[in-house]
């Protein structure tokens, strides 16, 4: 394998789920039009990739002062913030300086929320959503999709980068442009010891958002509930958060086109609770 490829195989990437807190939303607000009356406790998920010699963390979580009177987006409880993502690391041996190199995702105050606490560290993200994140639309302003605070926190951080495209970041970790859910999305393709995964950040939420035939899902505490399947001819199902739907189906084709079977195992989610649960 060249190096700064990804093949479909298992590779040396060990990843990890970091918890990184909780919100109680409907899963209607995630698959627009199923299930609007379920309830549901989902979490904050940041991922931890690592090898012999690198640690590289995708997505930061989201931060406490993000929420307010114990709510967040949308007004939904929430128990999160840094404080989560600090014990999920220990658990894993590693303190905020050990990180090598951070990938965004997409840069929603869920995601980037705890940025300060890698003031210098290498970190990538898409050109297009640095300028979504200083520039949102009215709607992403109502509803506070991004925190603001971090913009001057990015800025003075000297190894902050941005890229526009896919980009062959270094040996079994490939990142794709995936926009839609917002402008400048990426999902990162990894091969890890376990095979093939796909970091998609919120393109689908959950994976009954990419595999829309999927019949039941677990929430954080392992519980199990039956969900509604969508039509067999849907391809997706796709959010109430969608910037541009016409990206977000094209971005769902090429991830799903790298997949070496239609299998929900190979999508690692934003807000999956079923990786709390199992190994990835």
């Amino acid at each position: 394998m060249a190096q700064g490829t990804c093949s479909r195989g298992a590779g040396k990437w060990k990843a990890s789920v970091l918890y990184c807190g909780m919100h109680i939303n409907a899963k209607g607000a995630l698959t627009s039009g199923y299930d609007q009356d379920l309830k549901l406790k989902l979490p904050y998920l940041a991922y931890l990739l690592q090898s012999e010699d690198t640690n590289i963390l995708i997505d930061t979580g989201t931060s406490e002062r993000f929420l307010v009177d114990g709510k967040a987006w949308g007004g939904c409880p929430a128990d999160a913030g840094s404080k989560y993502l600090l014990a999920s690391l220990e658990k894993k041996g590693v303190k905020p300086d050990d990180i090598d190199l951070i990938i965004y995702t997409h840069l929603h105050n869920d995601h980037a929320g705890n940025c300060n606490l890698f003031p210098t560290t290498k970190s990538i993200a898409q050109a297009a959503e640095w300028q979504g994140l200083n520039n949102p639309v009215f709607a992403e302003q109502m509803r506070r999709d991004y925190d603001l605070e971090v913009i001057p926190i990015l800025k003075s951080n000297p190894n902050f980068l941005t890229i526009d495209g896919d980009l062959d970041l270094m040996e079994g970790v490939r990142l794709l442009k995936t926009p839609g859910h917002t402008r400048g999305s990426q999902s990162v393709v990894v091969n890890t010891t376990a095979g093939l995964r796909v970091f998609v950040g919120d393109q689908f939420h959950l994976p009954c958002c990419c595999f829309p035939w999927m019949t039941q899902m677990k929430d954080c505490d392992g519980v199990t509930h039956q969900i509604t399947p969508a039509p067999s001819n849907w391809p997706t199902i796709p959010g109430s958060l969608v910037y541009d739907y016409y990206s977000y189906y094209e971005s769902a084709d090429r991830i799903k086109a790298i997949l070496p079977e239609m299998d929900p195992g190979y999508i690692v989610c934003g807000h999956d609770p079923d990786l709390l649960h199992r190994e990835l």
